[in-house]
């Protein structure tokens, strides 16, 4: 069984990656891109299908839905 995501340390590479410290602010599309990336090599990308989350606290809390003990 796969451990539920550590959403602080997914936080902080999140912000690194895009040099980003407001988890409000909504992300252009080659940030989308950049999370997804990040998200798919770690087992966590969400289905190409429906609508996705455009800050990186959206992106948090799918990923804190979506996890397997959630």
């Amino acid at each position: 069984m796969t451990a539920r995501p550590d959403v602080g340390h997914l936080r902080r590479e999140l912000r690194d990656l895009l040099q980003e410290n407001d988890d409000e602010r909504q992300l252009d599309s080659l940030e989308t891109v950049v999370v997804l990336t990040y998200l798919n090599e770690r087992a966590l990308a969400p289905p190409t299908a429906g609508t996705r989350p455009h800050t990186i606290e959206g992106w948090l809390t799918w990923v804190g839905r979506h996890s397997p003990d959630s």
